[in-house]
């Protein structure tokens, strides 16, 4: 039997209601006059090197959260291990599982400023989450004022959705009332450290062939005698396949060398142009090389991944739940284990200094080592010292240390 062929389009989409634009729908009016239009067509800052490697990092170290639908209500937090749970934690689409999800939706949010994701669902349960990139975007609104994003995809498809079905994230949310902004700052630092590298190639190019002037001892010879001759001479001498260096000539020419040294940055000069990129995204060299400190991880993990973290808890829980269900204590969380993911010396020091309070248990601990657990009754046992006692049995515990000095009195 020969299987249906179906487009990604028609796989994501399928037969939802397609909302039309024409006649019930305007755009939307911002209050600040911008346009309710974002194209991610242009010039992209993102194919550099260094924006790629800087990029590429925050994606690698984000996809490491650990996503899961909780509800917290007096005091207490219940982890729920229902459908929802198991789309964010295990696998969000068919395509992807978590890790490449939340990979491509933080690589995404840094390349546009703006990610954006699907929230399929049949018969009114969730089943998907799909990240959407399009060309452009535009916001609607009806006649009942509620607002729409209209996807238009680079083939000249496009598709209608309601934005409260939609997951957006943003950064440098500051100037348009909806979307992200762009990434013209990052202009001058990549033109500054395209051509720092431009010039160090052009060195190497000059490096590699005979600069010099021909000058001719025979008088009253033809231009185009002096053409063939000139031609015939790069041809055989200043092309890289002239390994040796070296041009023979005879008594009609002499070769007159010029040195050319051409300029190129010092190191600091080339780290500097590096640097203002490295600012731009918050991150450090050391990260990029995983070359970090415990102090530098934890510096790019409160500054970088953590906000990241909160918003994408923020806008999950918002657009997945309904306000009655969020009143209820129910939410997503991304956790980020800070001790999992540190270096081994600094993972055996904080099991020393926690084991003092009981924070964890054996097979917790072996987790954060990345050992396989125990499981069973020893591997729930909970690691603690006897030099910290619990403060509900304290009092007890120091009244009848007194009653047994009295009674030996």
């Amino acid at each position: 039997m020969k299987k249906e062929k179906r487009s990604l389009y028609e796989v994501i989409f399928g037969n939802k209601k397609q909302h039309d634009t024409k006649g019930e729908k305007t755009y939307l009016k911002m209050l600040n006059g911008f346009t309710p239009t974002y194209s991610a067509i242009g010039k992209s800052y993102c194919d550099f090197i260094t924006v790629k490697t800087c990029i590429n990092t925050i994606a690698t170290h984000g996809a490491k959260m650990l996503p899961c639908h909780i509800q917290s209500y007096d005091g207490k937090v219940k982890f729920i291990n229902g459908e929802i749970n198991y789309i964010l934690s295990k696998q969000p689409n068919p395509f992807m599982n978590t890790y490449n999800f939340l990979y491509k939706v933080i690589a995404t949010l840094y390349k546009e400023n703006n990610a954006f994701i699907f929230i399929h669902t049949t018969d009114g349960m969730i089943d998907g989450l799909y990240p959407i990139e399009a060309g452009c975007y535009e916001l609607l609104q009806d006649s009942t004022g509620e607002i729409y994003l209209q996807f238009k995809f680079v083939n000249g498809q496009y598709y209608t959705l309601p934005y409260s079905e939609i997951i957006h994230l943003r950064r440098f949310y500051d100037s348009h009332e909806i979307y992200g902004d762009t990434n013209i700052s990052l202009a001058k630092p990549v033109e500054v450290a395209n051509t720092a590298m431009q010039g160090i190639d052009n060195a190497i190019k000059t490096s590699s062939y005979l600069r010099g002037i021909l000058k001719f001892t025979q008088s009253m010879l033809k231009q185009s005698d002096l053409n063939k001759f000139k031609d015939a001479f790069v041809k055989d001498f200043m092309t890289i396949e002239n390994e040796s260096g070296i041009a023979i000539l005879d008594q009609r020419a002499e070769f007159q060398e010029v040195n050319t040294s051409p300029v190129t940055l010092t190191k600091d000069q080339l780290s500097y142009t590096k640097e203002n990129i490295y600012d731009y995204f918050g991150i450090s060299e050391n990260i990029i090389r995983s070359t970090f400190t415990a102090d530098e991880w934890n510096a790019f993990f409160e500054s970088v991944i953590e906000p990241i973290a909160m918003q994408m808890s923020n806008e999950f829980t918002n657009k997945i739940f309904n306000k009655e269900a969020i009143r209820s204590g129910h939410q997503i969380i991304f956790n980020v284990d800070r001790i999992k993911y540190a270096k081994t010396d600094t993972k055996i020091k904080l099991l020393k200094e926690l084991a003092i309070l009981g924070l964890y248990t054996v097979d917790e601990a072996r987790e954060i080592l990345d050992m396989s657990p125990i499981g069973g009754e020893e591997g729930s046992k909970r690691i603690q010292t006897l030099n910290v006692v619990n403060s509900e049995i304290a009092d007890e515990y120091q009244l009848g240390e007194s009653e047994a000095g009295n009674d030996k009195e």
